[in-house]
């Protein structure tokens, strides 16, 4: 089963916080070196696979690998890009991003 999560990574990083960004792509378990773009275990013409592409919305994070591959995989990958960039990165529909009412 295909899953999806749009991360709150904003698309207009700039040129310094990209290649922090690229580092962590790099060190992720499953890393495919050899493509046109940002993909892990494989591509999407793969039985499984894990894609990224920045929007307007966030970074989308596109799978299909078991759930419990899923969760931890992007349970490490929120981690290291918070620590690259110094800042906490989430699921940007999760119930932490909407404002708080008082």
């Amino acid at each position: 089963m295909e899953q999806t999560i749009i991360l709150n990574l904003p698309y207009d990083l700039s040129e310094q916080d990209n290649e922090k960004v690229t580092a962590v792509y790099s060190e992720m378990d499953g890393w495919q070196a050899k493509t046109d773009f940002p993909c892990w275990f494989g591509t999407p013409n793969d039985a499984q696979y894990i894609t990224v592409s920045s929007k307007p919305s966030g970074l989308v994070v596109i799978g299909k690998v078991n759930g419990l591959i899923w969760m931890g995989w992007i349970t490490k990958l929120c981690a290291k890009l918070s620590i690259a960039l110094n800042r906490e990165i989430y699921d940007a529909e999760s119930e932490k991003a909407k404002p708080r009412r008082r």
